[in-house]
């Protein structure tokens, strides 16, 4: 063979040999891992270690000096998943197509690689095959260096939407395809390096790092457990690679293997380097879990006090604000996963300018050149925390970019009324402040955690529901048990106001600070607090990720379908239908590795039904089964008879389009065998319905209906889900279980005075705020001067003061005509507060001459409540009534809503949210091809009014407000957008931004905001 030219830097196939050494190292059993931890050198042994330091060795003596960019590279090639700059869009479907076209070779042929007996990694299938059909001489080398693949990963990565910026404008359009770039990727590697460039792309490396030994299931589970082998972690290799520790405190300063690798690389390096800067974001420190209130605090012994900071339920946003000298300011927010969010997280930008004051003109800044904020991203309701699914709906409505433009337009029909549209609006993006982290140029990592806070606190502008700053009760520490009850007071009143838990922070801490971590409470970790359920389990399959933890091939299941009963009243009629189950989401967790081979065991002995088979073909099952379309991958199998799981959980939230609350991190607690246990014994979905609402804090939907019939005879109502006398007696029960649960006797501190304490600490000036994110309920009925009904229904005598009201009767849709009837009495006597005219008004009036001609005109919509009993014409002492009819009511919305170039929100007060929507607001809304968003802020991104860097991209914005409730909220509701459109604006960029027209559902044209 004639001499290949000498590779310009470090040869691929060199990377390849550090994942083959690694590979090599054989996994080590439970018995023989027990005797090497006997001796120190056993316990101290780390071998994948030990070969990435010879590699890196060799690397230095081979191939010095390096080519700039080289740690960057083999940091990328070796950890594929800390890569977030890249995406590809690409898992095992697209890939088999892109290495089937590359190849030439049949995609069938390692297609199957999750099927049972296959290894579960492409990578491996694709070394198989073309070792097979395109062999390669031993000790073939690549011609390619890593910086040639490098590259033209960067070039794949470039095709996708969700690849940082920096690198797509590397590659301008006209792009090569991903065939093209694939077959000149993977043209000229050996079948070995072919499989480990496979997995990069995948950014899933780890199955052929540490490959299986054993691909039985119950070998793989009895014999061996996650700690077979050692795996190198990123930190560990940095360490090996610079030997005095500098690589790694500079990625925690600046978490980009970029910047790190490029400081690892400086012939020079001092600690005065290692400073934050913006555009790169700091590594979120990691939290230890509290296992108990006692747990949580022997982490922070030493420290003289300790803040119990809520914990709120939404998505990290590290936040990059750098003021230019024009007086503008530019936003970078980066996720918990150190992605760049900044255009996802869109919405919020003029949130992050109004709480700095950067918003005013002049700017009332304290700021002066930059600040980087530890926030929490949550979902307001008004001034509420609004439950998190609602976060994923609000970042697709307002994002730019990718995400923004991948809006589904398909209609998702809602089971319950509590999870109706209808009921989402009013629902905004906020954001809750809880750190500093720098400021004017200044580092303040190595401030203290009460020093830090101080500085948040005089210089955000709080505004609730928009921007706030996170709670926080100060925990004494100079006495063991009073700390930990104080602790556990906190807790149970957190738990009892259904927030997700606490953050420990001492004092005295730096930020991510080892000796003194952050400590998470939640009741979940803590046996016997979280929310459980006993439910189906129907189904099962090897889960990639999950199998990849656990450390066994596709023969072994990882992830159980869990579902619940549909049709409870039919099945439990005569003559009974045969149950009907939904499944909807999943369990991997939970069991350990002897009761999941016990569960592989029963369900491949049971003989299971193939789900693809299922779908085709009929089976003699005693059940029928439906399973969520949204639920990726399906089951493999469906068991013939449905197990009984006992589930446990952080509470419960609700997957994009489904109808169903499901498990929050949900986990087996028990299982049961069908002789013990069967589907009867399991709840239903409108079971698990109820039992969600009560955990999350939300009110029944039936609960104003029943306190409506209660108070109309006079019984009395029973308090709201978020009343006081419901919220105390939680509290009391849930420190009580806590004091139980860690051996202590309550009486530490009576409960009585427990809850006076809780009160005081209500109005702690800790946050400057009330501490509780959750709003107090709307006005009971029981305030709304409802009385009860007299002796005869629906008969009234009517004094001199009496009020006439006047209302209108819906008689039947066939009809579609009303009655409006005078009858004496209070206004809110018989029907709960009115919200809209009906479809088609028409009037027939019954008077009575001897009557005040005073009157008071209250419409009757299409109602939840059943319709009141018409009263008796001659107990009124009326004359005859005469009939008549009223033309059709011409529509007050324009007439081109049929455009989805144009925006249309629905609002509706959220004080009149139990009260049904206008039938009107209903008909337009069905037939609406309009563009739908859910909140103000939405509308006004996409018509260009919060962003004057951005053209809008639709005609015209549309406000339709439901004006119809009698409480007069409708009306203060429109006055509100009113002034916050002309507010805003005096402040959007006229030239860029579309107008806005506002209608009420009776108004008609109310405003024009151009």
């Amino acid at each position: 063979m004639p001499d290949t030219p000498p590779i310009a830097g470090v040869p691929f196939s060199f990377f390849a040999s550090l994942v083959r050494n690694i590979a090599a190292i054989q996994p080590s059993s439970n018995a023989v891992r027990a005797k090497r931890a006997q001796s120190v050198a056993g316990a101290l042994e780390y071998p994948a270690a030990t070969v990435f330091h010879r590699w890196a060795a060799a690397v230095r003596s081979k191939f010095s000096p390096l080519p700039a960019g080289t740690t960057a590279i083999c940091f990328r090639l070796l950890f594929p998943e800390e890569d977030v700059r890249r995406k590809y869009d690409i898992q095992e479907p697209r890939m088999t197509k892109l290495l089937a076209d590359c190849f030439g070779i049949d995609s069938s042929q390692f297609e199957k690689w999750g099927l049972e007996m296959a290894s579960g990694c492409l990578g491996s299938e694709l070394k198989v095959v073309l070792e097979k059909s395109c062999p390669h001489p031993d000790g073939f080398i690549s011609p390619m260096s890593i910086a040639e693949v490098d590259a033209l990963l960067d070039e794949l990565s470039a095709l996708s939407g969700f690849t940082h910026p920096s690198i797509r404008a590397k590659y301008p359009k006209p792009r090569r395809s991903r065939a093209e770039i694939t077959r000149a990727l993977f043209r000229t590697l050996a079948p070995e390096d072919a499989a480990i460039l496979t997995q990069i792309v995948l950014k899933d490396l780890k199955p052929l790092l540490y490959p299986l030994s054993e691909f039985h299931y119950t070998i793989a589970l009895t014999r061996f457990n996650t700690a077979a082998v050692k795996m190198l972690t990123k930190e560990h290799a940095m360490d090996v690679w610079d030997p005095t520790h500098r690589f790694l405190r500079f990625y925690r300063v600046r978490a980009t293997l970029d910047e790190a690798a490029a400081f690892a690389d400086l012939p020079e390096r001092t600690s005065t380097n290692i400073q934050p800067t913006l555009g790169s974001p700091i590594a979120v420190p990691k939290s230890e879990k509290g296992l108990s209130c006692t747990h949580a605090l022997d982490f922070l012994y030493g420290s003289d006090t300790v803040w119990a900071e809520t914990k709120y339920d939404g998505e990290r946003a590290q936040i990059h604000v750098e003021i230019l000298p024009d007086g503008s300011s530019h936003i970078t927010i980066f996720s918990k996963s150190k992605r760049d969010s900044t255009q996802d997280r869109h919405a919020v930008h003029h949130l992050v300018r109004a709480a700095l004051g950067l918003s005013r003109k002049p700017s009332t800044a304290k700021v002066r050149q930059n600040v980087i904020l530890d926030a929490e991203m949550v979902a307001f309701r008004g001034e509420k925390v609004a439950e998190f699914w609602h976060i994923r709906q609000l970042v697709e409505d307002t994002a730019h970019g990718i995400r923004g433009r991948r809006r589904s337009k398909v209609a998702i029909p809602y089971e319950h009324e509590s999870m109706n549209s209808e009921e989402n609006e009013g629902l905004s993006l906020g954001l809750v402040f809880f750190d500093i982290l720098y400021l004017d140029s200044r580092s303040l990592l190595g401030m203290p955690y009460s020093k830090r806070r101080a500085l948040l606190e005089a210089h955000i502008r709080t505004e609730p529901g928009k921007a706030i700053l996170a709670d926080r009760y100060p925990i004494n520490m100079s006495s063991t048990l009073k700390a930990e009850d104080t602790l556990r007071r906190t807790f149970a009143a957190h738990i009892a106001q259904h927030e997700e838990g606490l953050v420990l922070k001492a004092s005295d801490a730096r930020y991510n600070d080892y000796r003194k971590p952050w400590v998470k409470l939640k009741k979940d970790y803590i046996p016997g607090h979280g929310d459980c359920l006993d439910m189906v389990i129907l189904g099962a399959s090897w889960e990639k990720v999950r199998g990849r933890s656990l450390r066994v091939s596709p023969s072994a299941y990882t992830t159980f379908y869990v579902g619940a009963l549909e049709n409870k009243k039919e099945t439990f009629q005569k003559p009974p239908q045969p149950p009907k189950f939904h499944v909807y989401f999943t369990v991997s967790y939970g069991l350990d590795r002897k009761q999941l081979e016990d569960l592989n065991f029963w369900i491949k002995s049971s003989d299971p039904i193939p789900y693809a088979s299922l779908i085709h073909q009929k089976y003699d099952l005693p059940f029928r089964v439906t399973v969520f379309q949204g639920l990726k991958p399906p089951p493999t199998v469906i068991l013939r008879t449905p197990l009984v799981a006992e589930l446990f959980g952080a509470g419960f939230t609700k997957a994009a389009h489904s109808q169903y609350y499901e498990l929050r991190f949900p986990r087996i607690q028990k299982l049961h065998r069908p002789s013990e246990r069967d589907w009867r014994d399991a709840v239903t979905l409108e079971k698990l319905h109820d039992v969600a609402c009560k955990s999350v804090g939300r009110e029944q939907a039936s609960k104003e209906t029943n306190d409506m019939v209660k108070a109309l005879f006079g019984l009395p109502l029973s308090p709201s889900i978020n009343s006081h006398v419901k919220r105390e007696e939680r509290m009391r029960e849930a420190y009580a279980k806590l004091a139980e649960s860690e051996g202590v006797t309550p009486s530490l501190l009576s409960l009585d005075k427990f809850v006076k304490d809780f009160k005081e600490t209500q109005e702690s000036p800790c946050s400057g705020r009330m501490p509780s994110s959750r709003a107090a309920p709307s006005t009971p009925l029981g305030q709304r001067q409802l009385r009860p009904l007299g002796s005869k229904t629906n008969v009234f005598h009517a004094s001199e003061e009496s009020a006439y009201m006047r209302r209108t009767i819906e008689i039947s849709d066939q009809v579609k005509s009303t009655m409006e009837l005078i009858i004496p009495g209070p206004s809110a006597l018989l029907t709960p507060p009115n919200s809209s005219p009906p479809k088609r008004p028409a009037s027939a009036r019954v008077h009575n001459s001897t009557r005040p001609s005073k009157k008071a005109k209250i419409t009757k919509p299409p109602s939840p409540f059943p319709p009141p009993i018409a009263p008796n014409i001659a107990d009124i002492d009326a004359p005859e009534a005469t009939v008549t009819a009223a033309s059709p009511t011409p529509s007050p919305f324009p007439p081109d809503m049929d455009d989805d170039r144009i925006l249309v929100w629905f609002s509706k007060s959220t004080v009149s949210s139990g009260v049904r929507p206008c039938a009107t607001v209903k008909k337009c809304r069905a037939s609406l091809t309009a563009r739908p968003v859910h909140c103000l802020d939405s509308l006004l991104a996409g018509c260009g009014w919060t962003d004057s860097r951005r053209e809008a991209n639709f005609l015209k914005g549309i406000i339709i407000i439901d004006e119809c409730d009698v409480s007069g909220a409708g009306m203060r509701w429109r006055e509100w957008i009113r002034r916050t459109l002309s507010k805003e604006a005096a402040e959007a960029p006229q030239q860029k931004r579309i107008e806005v027209l506002v209608y009420g559902c009776t108004s008609g044209l109310l405003d024009r905001f151009a």
